[in-house]
């Protein structure tokens, strides 16, 4: 599912049924708007906590050793952050 489609579903919800006064463009940019803020936060460290949904926990991977088998050497993998999502139990009941 893209932003656009969220964007169609959420115009279909809010503006066709429930008669909001918002074009497609806004509600795109709301959207948009949405996971810019989502995106800046796991990039400043923070984890995001979506109640019913679950929550992206930002992780530290400790290095590790792995191999580059075009040379056939040992070589070191730095530390890195990763993104981990971990739903909540209402998710996890559907």
């Amino acid at each position: 599912m893209t932003k656009r489609d969220i964007t169609n579903k959420l115009y279909d919800r809010l503006v066709k049924e429930n008669g909001l006064k918002l074009n497609k463009k806004e509600l795109y940019d709301i959207v948009s708007e949405i996971f810019n803020i989502i995106e800046e936060k796991i990039l400043e460290g923070e984890n995001i906590k979506v109640s019913g949904f679950g929550t992206f926990i930002v992780k530290n991977r400790k290095p590790k050793k792995g191999m580059n088998l075009k040379e056939m050497k040992l070589i070191e993998i730095p530390e890195r952050k990763v993104v981990v999502f971990k739903p909540s139990r209402q998710f996890i009941k559907l």
